[in-house]
């Protein structure tokens, strides 16, 4: 019996550490397993960021690298949440079409719109504006002549038109009472006379009272008095119509809101928020360009009269690049929400919005803004 412990013993122990070293090596098989399935194999495809050159929130440096408002918000949330991605440039017509097939993780340059929300989902607002409108700056050529161009506006001209109206119908009036009982002053033959009342009634009118020509007839009086008064309402309307056209375009041009839009020739970004809604709100039809620096190069040139798009950007791109050229008119219209936007039903977005509600309460999202616009906002 005493020979029967030690054979056991002699067996057990080379199999109780060969157990144990069976559970080590799949142990140290398994975390390997783990630890690859973790890391990102050198053929998985990194996500894409998609955005747009849209200065100052994405925009390359002389390096060749992206920064801007979004582009550093969006490198702050994915470095607080470890998302790994690559920017890419896509074209704005195809930014849609990215997220909805999975291309695309997120799109950093994007506004938040009803229509948009139909096909992405969108992150809360970072930053608020509204659009703006781009005219070029008026240089005056130096001939004397050229403001009297600027009086020709639509409510000088219909103010006129009355003026005209009313002076004829005044002078027709006085010629009818005065050229029996008158016609020394008020010929009786009908294109004399009518002419004699003509002339009475532009002297009455502009008050300059040479007294070539006087009704004596108290019907003809009577009309006189009336003119008389009437003549006070009408120059004063058309001397404020002339000095209004005179001061307003010659310091803002012949655009200086959303309102005058359908009176010129307008440009926006192909397929944007901006040419959808200048379309459905004011029927402005505008012609689309596919980028901000095409759309102002065309504007410069004298191709359209005026270039919609979103005020920040708008600004940044005039004070960089057509200072002294172009000028932003009128207060921001239309307001717009600057936004990431995401596939349908993406996993991301609700960490996303936590990241830039917590940011954008802080002095580095205030130092971002004031590096990009030299305001805090």
């Amino acid at each position: 019996m005493s020979g029967r412990p030690v054979l056991l013993m002699r067996f057990a122990l080379p199999l109780f550490i060969a157990f144990w070293a069976a559970i080590g090596l799949l142990a140290v098989l398994a975390m390997k397993t783990q630890s690859q399935a973790a890391e990102p194999t050198e053929t998985e495809a990194t996500p894409i960021v998609g955005l747009v050159p849209a200065p100052p929130f994405a925009m390359k440096n002389d390096e060749g690298d992206w920064e801007g408002i979004a582009v550093d918000l969006w490198r702050h949330v994915a470095d607080q949440l470890g998302l790994r991605f690559e920017f890419q440039e896509i074209a704005i017509p195809d930014l849609a079409a990215g997220l909805q097939q999975g291309r695309l993780i997120a799109v950093a340059t994007a506004t938040a719109s009803a229509d948009h929300e139909l096909v992405m989902e969108l992150s809360h607002p970072y930053y608020s504006s509204g659009l703006a409108i781009a005219v070029p700056v008026k240089a005056s050529s130096g001939n004397w002549f050229e403001p009297l161009g600027d009086v020709v506006s639509g409510g000088t001209v219909k103010i006129a038109g009355v003026l005209l109206a009313l002076l004829l119908v005044a002078g027709v009036l006085a010629w009818l009472s005065e050229r029996r009982a008158n016609p020394e002053h008020f010929s009786p033959r009908p294109l004399r006379g009518i002419a004699d009342g003509l002339w009475w009634a532009a002297v009455t009118l502009t008050t300059v009272g040479y007294g070539d020509k006087a009704p004596t007839t108290r019907a003809g009086r009577a009309i006189g008095v009336i003119w008389m008064f009437a003549a006070v309402v009408l120059i004063a309307l058309f001397t404020a119509q002339v000095t209004s056209s005179l001061t307003v375009t010659g310091l803002r041009g012949r655009v200086r809101g959303p309102a005058d839009l359908v009176h010129v020739k307008v440009g926006a970004i192909q397929d944007s928020q901006p040419q959808t809604l200048l379309r459905s709100k004011f029927g402005v039809r505008a012609a689309g360009y596919p980028g901000f620096r095409e759309g102002l190069e065309a504007l410069e040139k004298g191709e359209i009269d005026a270039f919609v798009a979103a005020e920040p950007v708008l600004r940044y791109e005039i004070a960089n690049t057509f200072a002294g050229r172009l000028a932003v008119v009128g207060s921001p219209f239309l307001r717009a929400d600057y936004v990431f936007a995401f596939p349908p039903g993406s996993a991301i977005r609700k960490q996303v919005n936590y990241s830039i509600l917590s940011y954008i309460e802080t002095d580095g999202w205030r130092d971002l803004i004031q590096k990009y616009l030299g305001s805090t906002s």
